[in-house]
């Protein structure tokens, strides 16, 4: 019975450090070419990913204390490397169409603060794509 349940216990806890990505959908023209796609993709990215965004969106967000991080710095490079920005679909009225998902990757056990990352996220793309003329408007 305790062999049992230690290997209950042992998978419970593998299955809630596995990864679970956590996105925003942001639907986007079909008309696109791959090109355009892809040259949206990384201004989004790249954009997401400078020091300025990473740190106003760790010092909100309180990405310190949640992460058990020693520094703002250290959850910026974290959160650097956790965030992601790919092509996809998502439903619609009218079925499937085009969408950006735009996200952070992050464990199971951490779904609920990935997702408010992921929307905490959504403001700076807003930004970002009323800012300046964007190919996936």
């Amino acid at each position: 019975m305790l062999i049992l349940g230690g290997g209950v216990f042992g998978y419970w806890t593998y299955r809630q450090n596995s990864p679970a990505p956590m996105w925003v959908e942001l639907p986007i023209n079909p008309d696109l070419t791959d090109e355009q796609r892809e040259k949206g993709i990384s201004k989004i990215l790249a954009s997401l990913k400078s020091k300025e965004v990473l740190l106003e969106v760790s010092k909100e967000m309180g990405l310190v204390q949640k992460w058990g991080m020693a520094s703002d710095a250290e959850a910026e490079t974290e959160l650097s490397q956790r965030i992601f920005v790919k092509f996809g679909d998502t439903a619609a009225t009218m079925g499937r169409i085009p969408a950006l998902h735009i996200g952070v990757i992050g464990k199971k056990k951490e779904m609920k603060l990935s997702g408010e990352i992921a929307v905490r996220l959504m403001k700076d793309v807003r930004k970002i794509l009323n800012s300046s003329p964007s190919p996936d408007r």
